[in-house]
């Protein structure tokens, strides 16, 4: 919620490593690709490493897909901070639309929306703060964000 704070990635290796193996079989059980697979891993390894930096999902309640993780928050997490997706129109939106999409396909139905909504009504105040703290998304980070999308909305 606003001013969350997760503590889940500040866990033992054994500890994350379970909850990697049910997010890959929560995955699986959605139909997800090894590539897309591999998205949520991407995400998941960073926070790993960068476990200060993952605070869940902010404003909203944490969605929980496994037990401590909402990992559709976790991913837009991700987003943001490793390719500044925040800080950049096309990019949040691009960002934001896949939160709720990822939300949806992941059985959160009118939460998904509901959370894209919120999103958008805070969106420019955000961007503005975003840009001046953090910073313009280079090409590369934009690709990579746009390849993830791809990637994710392909069934």
């Amino acid at each position: 919620m606003l001013g969350s704070r997760s503590n889940f990635f500040k866990r033992s290796k054994e500890d994350l490593n379970r909850s990697h193996r049910q997010m890959v079989r929560y995955l699986v059980s959605n139909n997800y690709s090894l590539l897309q697979i591999g998205i949520y891993e991407k995400a998941f390894e960073y926070f790993c490493m960068n476990y200060q930096k993952y605070d869940g999902a902010t404003i909203v309640k944490d969605l929980h897909h496994i037990p401590g993780l909402d990992i559709n928050a976790m991913l837009h997490d991700y987003h943001y901070l490793v390719y500044k997706s925040g800080c950049n129109l096309h990019t949040k939106w691009m960002a934001d639309l896949l939160y709720a999409k990822e939300m949806e396909r992941t059985g959160k139905g009118l939460m998904s929306w509901i959370h894209f909504t919120g999103l958008k009504l805070t969106g420019i105040p955000f961007l503005i703060y975003s840009r001046i703290t953090k910073g313009k998304p280079s090409d590369q980070q934009k690709r990579r964000l746009y390849s993830d999308y791809i990637i994710l909305t392909k069934n």
